[in-house]
């Protein structure tokens, strides 16, 4: 992977809520993580 992100997952929850809660609650606390950009496919 080349470009301006390190990592890319693929996340889904019943609504925007809930991965809206996962992203703050269980991603942005990891170590070394200074930013996300969440992009939604519905």
């Amino acid at each position: 992977m080349t470009g301006p992100y390190d990592v890319i997952l693929t996340v889904e929850g019943k609504d925007l809520n809930t991965v809206g809660e996962l992203v703050t609650g269980k991603i942005h606390p990891i170590a070394g993580v200074t930013r996300t950009v969440t992009c939604l496919a519905i």
